[in-house]
């Protein structure tokens, strides 16, 4: 037993040793496990075993230290060896790896070193696929424009490279940075593609926009204007890149807009048309409604006259007037309440509703004004859309002139006709002078807003048809002041004194009357917005005209009474009077002086026989009249 404890070297530190290594890898699963178990014994005890039992007990373990060392033994050696197997590979991958390391920290040292000359070029050249797809597919909105602008920025990038060989590689090339990619040509080609796809999809956009005011249920230009001002960088784009394009649209909105505005200043002429206006006749003269004269008769003899200006519907329409009474006659000549449509601050157009179920009696100036104001307003907003989007150059003061005159054209024609029909048979001298003072006034505002020439012109055609009106209207008048029939009547209102009827000493009729319109007339030639040379006025002729009639009919009046002198010297004082009401009027009224500029150099009379050189802010033509009256004052008082 000794000799084979020997052999096996089963003494007892190394079984001890044995059951230690066992316990430690009792968790690894390791296949000395269960011999280890075997191998815990209990050493009997020399007192308590016999011979027997030892011989048994040591022949188990021989038995059990066979198989070790036949079944376990060759299984550790096994695992060694492949754990030792394992180890080296291990090693080798971990040198490999250490190898590849070194080598990917070279090549991004190498690569960081090159990028930094490379990465702007591709900055410079590289297009985002998502772009594209926005390009291609996106809603054209505001943020669609972004897309111009990039590759507007992008075209001029590439022009920089363009003028560079790329194909030249030489290795003394200084600038890398200018030299383009192999593929340049693809990219170039793609930008083509995508400044194509944007004027495509530009240029459908403006007709489909354009196409909507035609619809069955068309949109109004206003909003058509403000959807196409959302995205005014598409214009541009297509101006830069494709002009004939550019000039095409731009000449459909014009052609479009050019029927648009017909159309609808056609059917807002037929709502003024409809609107009730204040029939004034040939009744309404300088010397009706005196208590000397009829309408009827008065009528008959002022017809034989006027005859000359009116064709043969305008006669007919004359003899089958209405009467009117004494009192309308006179308050037609003051003309206080008719002043608001030059001077109210709100200028909002009527609009054709109101216009057609209004049966408030309006005279010509409304129909005028609302017309006339409505055109400027139109030809505002179109001026600033066309200058804003259409523009194709900056300096396009003359062009978007020519556009507006070309979209505005047939409305001026309709509207110049529209005024021809207003006032062709009317006798309201009044309204025809409110109206060419409204003219005045719109072509200073049209000036104030910057509107081209075109409007300023349509106006002055207006004024063309206004003025020999007017003139015609005076001549008229005249002629009435003419046929007054030559009595002493004093006026039955208006005189300080109603229950005196001494001529010598109580105002004509027809002064009172003349007073009236004279004053009238006076007011209407100071409504300007600028200082004017009044001479050049047929207004400031007109008032001459008018005044040597009056005086003429005022000195056959006189020669029917006691004292001449005294009789024109009452008629002459009774109106000297009221021109220096009107005077006082114009000092301390501020809302007289809005309209005239009193301080002007040009209002100054420079005679050095002017008499009121303190009152040289005053009208020339207030002053000229006011002193003219004084001066017939004056000399018939001496007399």
């Amino acid at each position: 037993m000794e000799v084979l404890r020997d052999v096996l070297s089963l003494d007892q530190p190394k079984i001890d040793q044995l059951k230690a290594t066992t316990q430690n890898e009792a968790d690894n699963d390791n296949p000395f496990e269960n011999y280890l178990k075997d191998c815990k014994f209990k050493a009997p005890s020399n007192q308590d075993q016999s011979p027997l039992t030892k011989l048994k007990t040591l022949q188990e373990t021989h038995s059990n230290n066979e198989a070790a060392i036949s079944v376990v033994i060759p299984q550790l050696i096994d695992y060694l060896t492949q754990f030792t197997d394992r180890l080296s590979n291990y090693t080798q991958d971990l040198d490999f790896i250490k190898k590849k390391s070194n080598e990917l920290q070279s090549l991004l040292e190498y690569n960081s070193t090159k990028l930094a000359d490379i990465s702007p070029m591709v900055n410079d050249l590289m297009i985002p696929p998502e772009l594209i797809n926005d390009i291609v597919k996106g809603k054209i909105n505001e943020s669609w424009q972004d897309n111009i602008a990039f590759i507007t920025d992008k075209e001029q990038i590439y022009d920089k490279y363009r003028h560079t060989d790329h194909h030249d590689h030489h290795e003394d090339t200084k600038d890398s940075t200018t030299i383009a990619p192999k593929d340049f040509d693809k990219l170039c080609q793609l930008l083509d593609i995508l400044k194509n796809v944007i004027l495509e999809r530009s240029k459908r956009l403006i007709i489909s926009k354009i196409k909507s005011l035609r619809n069955h249920h068309p949109i109004p230009s206003q909003r058509l204007q403000t959807q196409l001002l959302k995205v005014q960088k598409i214009f541009p784009f297509i101006r830069d890149n494709n002009l004939s394009l550019a000039l095409e649209l731009r000449q459909a909105y014009c052609y479009t807009m050019k029927w648009y505005y017909k159309e609808y200043f056609s059917r807002y002429i037929r709502s003024l048309t409809i609107l009730q206006f204040q029939q004034i006749d040939s009744q309404f003269a300088l010397g009706n409604g005196l208590s000397t004269t009829s309408v009827s008769g008065f009528s008959n003899s002022s017809s034989l006259f006027f005859s000359n200006y009116l064709t043969t519907s305008a006669t007919n329409a004359f003899y089958n007037k209405v009467s009117v009474t004494d009192e309308e006659i006179n308050r037609y000549f003051q003309i206080k309440k008719r002043l608001n449509v030059l001077t109210q601050e709100d200028n909002t157009v009527m609009v054709s509703q109101i216009a057609e179920n209004n049966t408030t009696k309006n005279y010509i100036e409304i129909g005028f004004k609302n017309l006339n104001l409505a055109i400027l307003d139109n030809c505002t907003v179109e001026y600033l859309f066309l200058k804003e989007f259409f523009a194709i150059n900056d300096d396009n003061h003359e062009e978007i002139n020519g556009l507006l005159e070309q979209i505005f054209q047939p409305t001026f024609d309709e509207a110049t006709e529209y005024t021809q029909q207003l006032i062709q048979y009317n006798y309201d001298i009044f309204g025809v002078l409110i109206s060419i003072r409204v003219a005045n006034q719109l072509q200073f505002e049209s000036e104030r807003r910057e509107i081209p020439s075109m409007f300023d012109s349509f106006l002055n055609g207006q004024l063309i048809q206004l003025w020999p009106r007017f003139q015609q209207l005076v001549d008229f008048q005249c002629e009435s002041l003419r046929k007054v029939a030559i009595t002493t009547n004093v006026a039955k209102y208006g005189s300080s004194n109603a229950t005196n009827n001494d001529p010598l000493t109580s105002p004509h009729e027809l002064a009172v009357q003349f007073g009236k319109f004279l004053i009238s007339f006076l007011t209407l030639a100071i409504t300007h917005k600028l200082a004017i040379d009044e001479r050049s006025e047929p207004l400031y002729n007109s008032i001459i005209r008018l005044r040597n009639d009056f005086e003429t009919v005022m000195t056959k009046c006189s020669k029917k009474t006691k004292s001449p002198e005294r009789f024109l010297t009452t008629n002459y004082m009774y109106l000297y009077n009221n021109l220096q009401q009107l005077h006082l009027q114009l000092n301390m009224t501020d809302s007289s002086t809005q309209n005239y500029d009193f301080n002007s150099t040009e209002n100054v009379n420079t005679d050095a026989t002017d008499e009121n050189e303190d009152d040289s802010g005053v009208p020339l033509i207030i002053r000229e009249t006011e002193n003219h009256f004084k001066t017939l004052v004056e000399a018939f008082t001496r007399n």
